[in-house]
């Protein structure tokens, strides 16, 4: 067999194969672990379609062209939307702000009063934490600045590696809690901003590499999809969700009603997930974006920026919001109504 059709095979074989990720994620196809990791990758995957297609091009290869040419649109379609801000409505210019932190802390970090020190530097009127354990709470407590975060929502019998905690620096509505979303736990804050109460969950849905994870996260990703539309608002789903944006459940999370942060702000290829935190794996830096502000009607993210990682394995963001009026024309349920922190787990 001579090379030019050695070649010709393969590049019929990456594109079939490109194809096949890009038709489960489009089809929605529930698959496994390999497959979600798949999704997860297709900013990097389809962006193999862009040479060849170059190259059958000047090779005159018209059907391979075509077929090349079909996975580039798709990889445009996934990339260029998310380098784009979305429009700011005129109620948002001037409107007062909050600013939330958003960080998965590491149960294994072996500098937790480095990123403890970096957290409370940032005076985010709200800090959302994931792997939260007791060794980062005594860390964070040691930290000058700390005491300013008193109010807050933890389980603190969960010695779980997903632990959530919410610290705020303003008041919390006594129905702030502990809420179970079918097989997720989140921790629910309700948060007097300036603008009035803001629903701030924080979440961290089961690792797709673990044993049995990705049926878990699957299953725990579904109630949360069905929960969404009923969620008191104004809302904001923060935390780790070990999945991309690229996952047909994560889309579907989207459309039930959230807004990515990142996407919004035009930073939607950010990345925040190494391999690991330290080591050979880490020196390769950020791979995907795997944490996450979810952003319910009316509210909007104005600024976001990304904070070194400080011995964690996810560099952890901070997010400006502001809220405005409810842009689907629900209404806001009232706190102690149906819609409380008390029912966001039936």
């Amino acid at each position: 067999m001579d090379l030019p059709l050695v070649v010709d095979v393969l590049e019929w074989v990456a594109l079939a194969a490109l194809a096949l990720v890009a038709w489960t994620a489009v089809r929605h196809v529930r698959g496994n672990a390999a497959l979600a990791i798949l999704h997860d990758l297709q900013p990097y995957l389809l962006a193999a379609a862009w040479p060849v297609l170059v190259l059958a091009l000047l090779e005159r290869a018209w059907w391979l062209a075509v077929a090349a040419g079909a996975l580039a649109c798709r990889h445009a379609v996934l990339v260029v939307p998310r380098l784009v801000s979305d429009h700011l409505p005129a109620w948002a210019r001037g409107a007062p702000s909050a600013r939330m932190a958003v960080s998965n802390v590491y149960v294994d970090n072996a500098t937790p009063e480095h990123l403890a020190a970096e957290l409370v530097h940032t005076r985010a009127d709200v800090i959302v934490i994931v792997e939260w354990n007791p060794t980062f709470a005594a860390a964070f407590a040691d930290t000058p600045g700390a005491a300013a975060y008193a109010q807050r929502v933890e389980d603190p019998d969960d010695r779980s590696d997903y632990a959530v905690c919410v610290l705020s620096r303003l008041p919390l509505d006594p129905g702030s809690r502990m809420v179970e979303l079918g097989a997720l736990r989140a921790a629910h804050a309700v948060v007097r901003t300036a603008a009035g109460p803001l629903h701030v969950l924080a979440l961290n849905p089961k690792a797709t590499v673990d044993k049995g994870g990705y049926d878990t996260w699957h299953e725990q990703m579904t109630t949360l999809i069905e929960r969404v539309p009923a969620l008191p608002r104004p809302f904001v789903l923060a935390g780790d969700l070990n999945s991309t944006q690229f996952r047909p459940a994560f889309k579907a999370l989207l459309r039930a009603g959230t807004t990515d942060a990142h996407d919004s702000l035009g930073k939607g290829l950010t990345r925040s997930f190494r391999l690991a935190a330290h080591g050979l794996l880490a020196r390769l830096g950020d791979v995907v974006r795997l944490d996450h502000a979810l952003l319910g009607p009316g509210v909007r993210a104005i600024a976001a920026h990304d904070l070194p990682p400080c011995g964690s394995d996810h560099r952890p963001f901070v997010v400006s919001l502001v809220i405005g009026p409810d842009e689907s024309g629900a209404a806001h349920p009232a706190p102690g109504s149906a819609g409380s922190a008390a029912d966001v787990a039936h």
